[in-house]
């Protein structure tokens, strides 16, 4: 341990660690479905690896998990360290900041050498080469449970598929889906109802597969009416949802307060996270392609063009924009084709996270839906978002993809073989869907989706689907 204090590490740790003091941990007592897929993983010995954007309720998941360790599962609170890694003290103190925490961490807090530790371990991805000294550890067969977080998915995803490959599982956390903040609705009305428990959310799957309309179109009306029958209304969230989004601290905010706390995750998502994974000049460039993607959500995009309206380099553009892409502010959607040659045809941006777009444009509040045109960009970036999910969770990765014929086609997922194209008409008479049908004859599509305001009907293979319906399978 040389160039290493262990007093001034033990001072950092006793800070991050109250439970070692006898203090009881502070923590929100409503437990996403994270939590439940975490507690059954805990006697495995693999390397749990949370990752997502800021503020979508990472480390409050952990410090549930250190709770539930202490207070079910009887574990000793000195066998359990928790910190984040991001402290601006950690490189000052520790040379090899993984490494030199543990160390100092089980010479002087942990009972004994043979007793399991867990360890969480949160911003990992600011410690250079952090996967290899996690790999180290486990190799090693060190009587340790590693659960560690970050919100870079370059860093994580490279870690967790090279170094870790094998020794470690990856758990994708974004901010909750429509179904989520539902759930969280009911737990705060103190309902006992959950969508995740309603018996029939298989039946989509199920449905999707048998490559049949009708059959869809059932599975979409017995899940309506079981909501009916259990007193759950959609319909009576989808505002707050569509103008506040899914972040957990923003559930009890109001809208002042909601955009204040949103503009500063903004701030600390530009100025902390990328400046200090990513080597930027030009941050007022930088802000600029989020505010413009923001103005024109959803449109298809050249990428010269853009950069010459924001003023930089196209090499630099594309740079900042995989950078964007990376801590989750900004999704693209490329042109959906049989070959996948699709490099030379324009691309859509999103701006992923919508409450954050209804800031930047100013309608982060129910006047939002005064302004048509305002309210289908954000509807559209709220489906194309959800529809990526669903694909991810059938597929096993985040889909986004448009496709157009003669006319345009917002969204189109594959599931196994099946092509299906998602047209957003927030609305109330739903109508020219050609490109739709068109989209459908191209890819042999055994149905198509058509996500509305308030029209639910089955016509010629084509589902009108309420957007709070189709948000909530997804």
């Amino acid at each position: 341990m040389n160039d290493v204090e262990p007093d001034k590490i033990l001072n950092l740790l006793y800070e991050y660690n109250p439970w070692w003091r006898g203090k009881e941990i502070q923590i929100p007592e409503y437990r996403t479905k994270w939590f439940d897929s975490l507690v059954s993983e805990l006697d495995d010995q693999k390397i749990e690896i949370i990752y997502g954007p800021r503020q979508v309720g990472k480390t409050v998941l952990m410090k549930q998990i250190v709770r539930h360790l202490i207070d079910n599962r009887n574990i000793s609170p000195h066998n359990i360290m928790y910190l984040s890694m991001d402290h601006t003290s950690i490189n000052l103190l520790c040379p090899e900041p993984i490494k030199d925490v543990v160390d100092v961490y089980s010479n002087y807090i942990k009972p004994s050498e043979f007793e399991r530790a867990y360890i969480f371990l949160d911003e990992i991805q600011t410690i250079e080469n952090w996967s290899s000294y996690l790999k180290q550890f486990y190799d090693l067969q060190y009587p340790v449970k590693f659960i560690v977080s970050g919100s870079s998915s370059t860093e994580i995803e490279k870690g967790g598929s090279e170094s870790l490959v094998g020794r470690s599982r990856l758990r994708l956390m974004l901010q909750w889906k429509f179904a989520d903040f539902v759930n969280f609705s009911l737990f705060r009305e103190q309902r006992d109802g959950s969508l995740y428990n309603v018996p029939e959310t298989a039946w989509f799957e199920d449905a999707v597969f048998k490559r049949n309309a009708n059959t869809l179109f059932a599975a979409f009306e017995m899940y309506r009416e079981t909501l009916l029958k259990n007193d759950i209304d959609l319909g009576k969230y989808i505002m707050e949802y569509l103008i506040k989004g899914g972040y957990p601290a923003l559930a009890d905010a109001d809208y002042e307060s909601a955009r204040d706390m949103l503009m500063e995750r903004f701030g600390l998502t530009i100025h902390k996270d990328i400046m200090r994974i990513f080597a930027i000049r030009n941050i007022k460039g930088l802000e600029n392609i989020v505010l413009r993607c923001a103005m024109q959500s959803g449109q298809v995009t050249d990428y010269h063009g853009f950069a010459k309206s924001v003023g930089i380099k196209y090499d630099t553009f594309m740079a900042y924009l995989g950078y964007l892409m990376d801590v989750f502010l900004v999704s693209e959607s490329r042109f959906y084709s049989k070959s996948d040659s699709t490099f030379k045809k324009g691309k859509k941006l999103y701006l992923r996270d919508h409450p954050t777009r209804n800031v930047l444009i100013g309608l982060l509040n129910r006047r939002l839906f005064e302004f048509g045109e305002e309210i289908g960009k954000t509807v559209e970036t709220v489906v194309h978002d959800h529809s990526s999910r669903l694909a991810y969770r059938l597929e096993g990765h985040l889909q986004g993809n448009y496709w157009k014929g003669k006319k345009e086609v917002d969204i189109v997922i594959r599931l196994g073989t099946i092509s299906i194209p998602i047209e957003v008409k927030y609305q109330e008479h739903p109508d020219d869907i050609g490109g739709l049908k068109e989209c459908m004859q191209e890819f042999d599509s055994p149905f198509g989706i058509v996500v509305t305001k308030d029209t639910f009907k089955l016509k010629s293979n084509i589902l009108f689907v309420p957007l709070h319906l189709f948000l909530a399978v997804c």
